[in-house]
């Protein structure tokens, strides 16, 4: 493989073949993501990027299927794994953290014996040792009294240290890439922040890949290096962070940005919160050209009349508008 990264997403397509018609959740995507760093995916409900993190993990169901591009993880197509080596990976080289952990964990088990059990499915080690190293993942997640809280059941813990022990789980293998999906939104900002400096801290401890999924732009603004903003199932705007918050160039980055509130507003007409008017399109009926062009200020004809590319318009910051 030509490139250096951990992860490399190559013309992704992953499409739902209901009944109604064909769904193109994830339509022609590409990225990558370099060894430690952090790359941000935003956008809002229904753009793609949990079926982006799902077909990743190869756990895209019918009538689900991944029917074109390239998956790289280490130098490696995991869309040519068979079935049992993809399981062995999910967990040894890439975890997945999700929203919410009451749904994730299971509730008549101790989190001790399920972080535990992650270790006995990868590795040929004693219970004794895995226990002690899920007591150890637990203290490197900042979880007070390991020893203790081993033996809770999730019921018992916070939501806060219920995502704690999610994370715990999925880095006791030491993967090379760890997927968080909106791993913030059920909590309160203090936690939040916690979180996000958690995650962050053991980026950069364990030279680990983040992959970090949000609709939240203050969230992605803090912790990401690189950012891909995704509509409709695309791409339309992908660069450093720096560089996108600070020029967003696609319509819909900047009608994003425009929307978060700003401290010191009042509550005066003028100071009334940007909206991006219109809906998201619907997947089984996108309009022909720019799937943005029916929310668009900026429409003109031409956007509608063939498909947009996503081109490169200052260094690494790529943009699917042809009038950025």
């Amino acid at each position: 493989m030509e490139s250096q990264s951990v992860l490399d997403v190559r013309n992704l397509k992953t499409y739902f073949f209901t009944d109604e018609g064909l769904v193109k959740a994830v339509d022609d995507v590409s990225f990558s993501i370099e060894s430690g760093k952090t790359m941000g995916l935003v956008g809002e409900s229904g753009s793609g990027k949990s079926v982006t993190a799902l077909s990743i993990n190869r756990l895209i169901n019918q009538p689900g299927r991944i029917v074109d591009g390239e998956i790289f993880l280490d130098g490696e197509n995991v869309l040519k794994f068979d079935e049992s080596r993809m399981r062995q990976w999910r967990g040894e080289k890439v975890s997945m953290v999700f929203q919410e952990p009451m749904t994730a964990l299971n509730p008549v088990l101790t989190i001790g014996y399920q972080i535990a059990e992650s270790v006995l499915a990868h590795e040929k080690v004693s219970r004794k040792e895995a226990w002690g190293r899920a007591v150890d993942a637990m203290r490197t997640v900042s979880i007070p009294d390991p020893e203790r809280l081993a033996f809770d059941y999730p019921h018992q813990l916070s939501g806060g240290m219920r995502q704690r022990v999610l994370i715990a789980m999925a880095l006791v293998c030491r993967p090379r890439l760890l997927i968080a999906d909106e791993p913030t939104t059920a909590l309160d900002v203090t936690i939040q922040a916690q979180i996000l400096e958690l995650l962050s801290r053991l980026s950069h401890e364990y030279d680990l890949s983040l992959m970090l999924i949000s609709h939240d732009l203050g969230v992605i603004a803090e912790a990401a290096e690189t950012v891909a903003v995704m509509y409709a199932g695309k791409i339309v705007e992908m660069g450093t962070a720096e560089e996108v918050f600070r020029t967003p160039r696609h319509p819909y980055t900047q009608g994003l940005i425009r929307s978060i509130p700003k401290l010191g507003s009042s509550l005066e007409m003028k100071d009334r919160l940007d909206v991006i008017e219109g809906v998201v399109p619907s997947l089984l009926n996108l309009p022909s050209g720019c799937s943005f062009a029916t929310r668009c200020p900026s429409k003109t004809d031409e956007c509608v009349q063939s498909e947009i590319e996503l081109e490169m318009i200052k260094d690494d910051h790529k943009v699917r508008c042809i009038h950025a």
